[in-house]
């Protein structure tokens, strides 16, 4: 690339998708959509600044230049070429689901009670080349469902998402059904304290807001994560955190990160014991981990984790409160540990609860796992079974 500048990175994404959406449990739309589009980020003078579009011409490289001039973004160089590790993550044809099959999948979750459901398939290739020699491509592949239910003024939602299509559409709409008519005979209980037991569902919803932040090295450099003072430290009873980016099939598994950084495995938690963190390139201190990705290709990378793998030494079966997902995730404090969260299709002996929530900081309820469960399931960036606490207060 002809331009006067100390370092380039070209980012390319590629995204092809077919899918179908259901409301009031008919089909509405099958569908087909592309899109695609370019990043360049340039170093000059230490100074890094990204532009993006559907082309990367003369024009857009000279305003990446012009920005890069009084850009606060620091960066001296972008990495080098290194030997990948490469796991499977393409495992879905989007060929294999031409419109017909589209259609059967939508008529086998048209269901009343459905109130609104979307089933995709995707096809993703990511590229990226830079003036240190990285030239990397890896195709993806994406089949999810996620259904919302509404039965007597009950409600709920199940989803599903995979590299490959391993999974039933209709078992997902069953189980949301099944949890609406569940909340809708919801009655509350007494405040106290129960055994509970957090779904997958529940479990990445808590961690990914009040504590995976904790591990951004950008955060624990600027003061806003505790773990600054805990490195060392055994803060989490017996559990095991590892963050592994290189799992076959994991959803968010690839073989570099969006800055053309090769993934590793990482340790971030060994027994209660904080051992690690996860860093994009700019705050890395020229040790990048592999975690830094763009939200789309006109997005700037930052940190993020990719598939965090969640071991117990003990295991065992669901007991007491079942919370099968979280309301107000998104508010707990990521510098403290603190959140409140409103339970969401919780049940107890098969009854459903309402208006009962959790209070707490997310270090010290960690310190209650009593046990997990057997089987795994991925939810968004958390692999995990069924996590069990004691000694959890709820209160209505």
């Amino acid at each position: 690339m002809e331009v006067n500048v100390d370092g380039w990175e070209i980012y390319e994404e590629r995204i092809r998708s077919r899918y179908v959406v259901l409301e009031d449990g008919k089909i509405k739309i099958i569908g087909e959509k592309y899109d695609s589009g370019k990043a360049l980020r340039v170093i000059k003078n230490g100074r890094c600044a990204m532009v993006s579009g559907k082309v990367i011409d003369n024009m857009m490289m000279e305003r990446a230049v012009k920005i890069a001039r009084i850009s606060e973004e620091r960066l001296d160089d972008f990495p080098a070429r290194k030997r990948l590790n490469r796991p499977r993550v393409y495992g879905v044809r989007l060929d294999d689901f031409d419109e017909a099959r589209m259609k059967d999948i939508g008529e086998a979750m048209e269901t009343e009670g459905v109130s609104s459901a979307y089933f995709s398939v995707e096809e993703i290739v990511r590229r990226i080349e830079n003036s240190s020699g990285v030239d990397y491509e890896e195709k993806e592949s994406y089949a999810g469902v996620i259904v919302e239910a509404v039965v007597d003024g009950g409600n709920a939602y199940e989803y599903c998402e995979s590299r490959r299509f391993d999974f039933d559409p209709e078992d997902f709409v069953e189980r949301a059904i099944e949890l609406a008519i569940i909340d809708s005979r919801a009655e509350k209980v007494e405040s106290g304290k129960y055994t509970v037991t957090l779904s997958p569902i529940a479990v990445d919803q808590l961690l990914t807001f009040s504590l995976y932040p904790a591990f951004y090295r950008e955060n624990i450099k600027k003061g806003r994560s505790v773990l600054a003072d805990l490195m060392g430290e055994k803060v989490m009873g017996e559990l095991t955190l590892i963050d592994d980016p290189v799992i076959e099939y994991g959803i968010n598994s690839c073989s570099f990160d969006d800055e053309g950084v090769r993934t590793e495995k990482k340790v971030l938690v060994e027994r209660g014991v904080i051992k690690g963190s996860i860093s994009d390139l700019i705050h890395s201190d020229g040790n990048p981990t592999g975690n830094g990705f763009r939200e789309d290709y006109s997005s700037y990378p930052a940190i993020s984790p990719t598939n965090v793998v969640l071991d117990f030494p003990e295991t065992g079966e669901a007991e007491g409160v079942y919370v099968h997902a979280f309301t107000g995730a998104h508010t707990a404090n990521f510098v403290s540990g603190d959140f409140s969260l409103k339970l969401m299709n919780a049940s107890i002996d098969g009854k459903g609860i309402k208006g009962a929530m959790i209070y707490g900081n997310v270090y010290e309820f960690l310190k209650k796992i009593s046990h997990i469960g057997k089987e795994v399931r991925q939810i968004g960036y958390t692999t995990s079974p069924e996590i069990v606490l004691e000694g959890i207060e709820i209160k209505i």
